[in-house]
């Protein structure tokens, strides 16, 4: 698993792209849903409202966090994603 981010945003914000415990992605991008969670060996099948609301917490304070720092680095995980 890549290093995670110091700022506690941003390790939240990388969590639901694999820099969690399984290094597993829990966004589908192309539907917008979210798993709830992981099991021990696999993220969870699920994807409640809650999980999405949850998703979209952390990218609302992910974004505010770049508009009042000016910095606009996101973790390595991230990065692989807009490739």
């Amino acid at each position: 698993m890549p290093p995670l981010p110091s700022r506690p945003v941003l390790r939240a914000f990388a969590w639901f792209f694999g820099g969690n415990d399984l290094s597993s992605p829990l966004i589908d991008l192309e539907t917008g849903s979210c798993c709830d969670g992981l099991h021990p060996d696999r993220a969870n099948e699920n994807r409640g409202g809650e999980s999405a609301v949850s998703y979209l917490l952390s990218l609302a304070e992910f974004r505010q966090l770049e508009r009042t720092t000016g910095n606009r680095t996101e973790p390595a995980s991230l990065r692989a994603l807009r490739a």
